[in-house]
């Protein structure tokens, strides 16, 4: 058993794919296995208001499309590996704060900050590197078994948090998680690390021809925001428990994840674009659908086929969009995306802030998540 251990590191040594995968997958398994949901932890625990959350996650936003050109410029001197590997501790930094904020009087500012330097850090090098090392003839594969291993992590994480918190406490659980998270980033430390120019001109933002990119970036931000803050908190809301969101996530994400695995193959066979513009209008029609979703079973279907319409819209155009950072100066490339996602995140927390109710936010993914359809391979 210690041979084939040894013969599984050795092999994620010498292959960078597979060191990413690794690295993202033990990531999102110690985040889903320490079990606190940042926005529904926010609002219930630390008894957050919806303004004062989406005021955490605007200065998350704004603040991540600042620091990324400046990550960018870090990573051309210390390689991309080591902005995944320097990710670590600022995600442990978080989880401690969020921990420490329910017992003292800290400033969620500090958090936002340390949120933003962990997402900045990982997802800068994660992107740059994917884009440099995945096969442009089977990328919708390798993005479909990307999105597979993700959300097959988070449904296993937090049974075994579970586990963990109920027979051996927090203080065990907060060491485990620690401990994935440095292992996931160890193959990457002793490995070849790649090194990536740092020449961008904002001025290129403006041109013509990167008009439907912007729009299109943009557009998703403002998806993201409503998909990962305010529909998993109206769940909790609807339905009254950690346990109640969990189940319906576990059995949502289990066929979403298998779903991913065959899209991913699909979309190297057939015109991802098609793919694309059919999950467009799927998930576009899930969020005028979620407003009369109250029982479990009927958020369950929601929540069912919202992510199996996102995995049908999202693993062609990443396929699209590594294929377009491959072709062009990727750090600009890189930067362009995360202006657009926040021009779209601010839209979406500002329009919660401003009217009081998260369901405005519902209201602008369903026409947002059309965007996915300006994008194209070009």
């Amino acid at each position: 058993m210690h041979y084939r251990s040894l013969n599984f590191m050795r092999y994620i040594h010498k292959n960078t794919l597979s060191e990413l995968y690794f690295a993202v997958v033990l990531k999102s398994l110690a985040l889903s296995m320490v079990g606190i949901f940042v926005p529904v932890y926010m609002y219930t625990e630390l008894n957050f208001s919806l303004n004062q959350l989406s005021y955490f996650f605007l200065v998350w936003a704004l603040l991540f499309a600042l620091l990324t050109p400046i990550v960018a410029k870090i990573a051309a001197k210390f390689g991309l590996k080591h902005m995944i590997v320097a990710s670590v501790p600022f995600e442990i930094l978080f989880v401690a704060l969020l921990v420490l904020m329910k017992t003292h009087d800290i400033s969620y500012i500090y958090a936002a900050i340390v949120y933003t330097f962990a997402g900045a850090f990982f997802w800068t090098g994660f992107d740059i590197e994917f884009a440099k090392v995945s096969d442009k003839k089977k990328r919708g594969s390798e993005v479909g078994f990307l999105f597979f291993a993700i959300t097959l992590a988070g449904i296993i994480g937090p049974f075994f948090g579970g586990l963990i918190l109920t027979f051996l406490g927090f203080n065990v659980l907060f060491y485990v998680f620690t401990f994935l998270l440095i292992i996931g980033a160890v193959p990457l430390l002793g490995s070849h690390d790649d090194y990536e120019e740092v020449s961008f001109s904002l001025v290129h933002i403006f041109k013509k021809k990167y008009a439907k990119d912007m729009l299109a970036f943009s557009g998703l931000g403002s998806r993201a925001v409503a998909a990962v803050i305010f529909w998993p908190l109206f769940i909790f809301i609807m339905l009254g428990g950690y346990m109640e969101l969990g189940i319906l996530a576990t059995g949502a994400g289990l066929i979403t994840a298998l779903f991913s695995f065959y899209v991913g193959k699909l979309s190297d066979r057939k015109g991802r674009k098609k793919i694309l513009d059919i999950g467009a209008i799927i998930h576009s029609i899930t969020w005028a659908v979620r407003l009369f979703a109250y029982t479990f079973f009927q958020l369950f279907v929601v929540e069912l086929i919202s992510g199996l319409s996102f995995v049908l819209a999202s693993i062609p155009f990443n396929s699209m969009f590594y294929d377009k950072m491959g072709k062009r100066n990727k750090i600009e490339y890189l930067i362009f995306k995360e202006i657009g996602f926040t021009v779209g995140k601010v839209i979406t927390l500002v329009a919660v802030i401003l009217s009081g109710n998260l369901i405005v936010s519902f209201l602008i993914a369903g026409v947002a998540s059309l965007a996915y359809m300006l994008y194209s391979e070009k």
